[in-house]
């Protein structure tokens, strides 16, 4: 089965073509899938994380996944942030430090994930944080990541990479895994076998709205990222199934995909261009807030 595809930036037109991608193979097995990509001018380096959970699902299901005829351009900026390493091609080197490289993570594999966002999250255009506000940061990411374990039920576990985009003045991370999707997660919860994509992922949005039982992670650990992309004029996208979710300082819409998107996504932007200096309300002394 040989598929196209296009261009890919991280917005709806991009994970739909994704998404149609899985579409187009949910039923194949014991299949070769060639995913052609002469017809990509470009493709954001954040987004192979998303692409790698259609992929890992036709590995699962014995496909034999292949990739053809890549552009040169669009070739070195896969091979420079490690995706297609997967693909047995080898690397570049990233002499400008602008990739955080795509990495598959064990669902036991927090330390790790951590050790990833130590060596990663750090420079690359990212606005001035404070110490504590910096811990605090990486610990939303975390919980992103630990949620994504829990709630995904996928054996392939967790895949990540990002890219810093000097000339776009943004930094996108993206944490994407190939699970059973919020819908599914909060549908069985809240006992609403109608409830659609769109509903459950606007559920899960709401502060302390949380699908988890006993002592495990639960909500999707956005509340302190949301508040710094509010600021910092950022974005934050998730996606899931038929939902699509776009929040920042002046949008917080979802619509529904046309294609079912098999798993979770969740991306962050951060705007580069931002100059201001952050920290944590808790640093500020009386004399600087009045």
């Amino acid at each position: 089965m040989k598929l196209d595809l296009g261009t890919i930036r991280s917005n709806y037109s991009g994970f739909n073509a994704i998404a149609d991608v899985a579409v187009k193979t949910k039923n194949a097995w014991l299949d070769s899938i060639k995913l052609n990509l002469s017809s990509c001018s470009f493709f954001e380096a954040n987004m192979a994380a998303p692409l790698y959970t259609v992929i890992s699902r036709l590995r699962d299901d014995l496909n034999d996944v292949s990739i053809s005829n890549v552009p040169d351009r669009v070739c070195t900026i896969l091979r420079k942030n490690k995706f297609l390493s997967v693909f047995n091609q080898t690397e570049l080197a990233d002499t400008n430090q602008t990739t955080l490289p795509f990495k598959i993570f064990k669902l036991t594999a927090g330390d790790q994930f951590n050790d990833y966002l130590n060596t990663y999250m750090q420079g690359r255009g990212l606005p001035t944080m404070s110490g504590a506000l910096t811990k605090r940061f990486r610990q939303s990411l975390f919980e992103i990541f630990l949620n994504a374990t829990f709630h995904s039920q996928s054996e392939s576990g967790i895949f990540v990479c990002g890219q810093f985009y000097p000339n776009k003045h943004r930094l996108d991370f993206t944490i994407a895994d190939a699970g059973v999707g919020i819908w599914e997660n909060v549908r069985q919860y809240r006992k609403m076998p109608n409830l659609d994509s769109c509903q459950a992922i606007q559920w899960a949005m709401i502060e302390g709205n949380t699908t988890k039982t006993g002592n495990q992670p639960g909500g999707l650990g956005l509340k302190l990222i949301k508040d710094f992309i509010q600021m910092n004029d950022g974005k934050i996208q998730i996606v899931s199934r038929f939902g699509y979710y776009e929040f920042s300082a002046i949008c917080d819409s979802i619509q529904k995909m046309d294609n079912d998107f098999p798993g979770t996504c969740v991306n962050i932007e951060i705007n580069t261009e931002d100059t201001s200096s952050y920290c944590l309300k808790s640093e500020l002394k009386s004399e600087d807030i009045f």
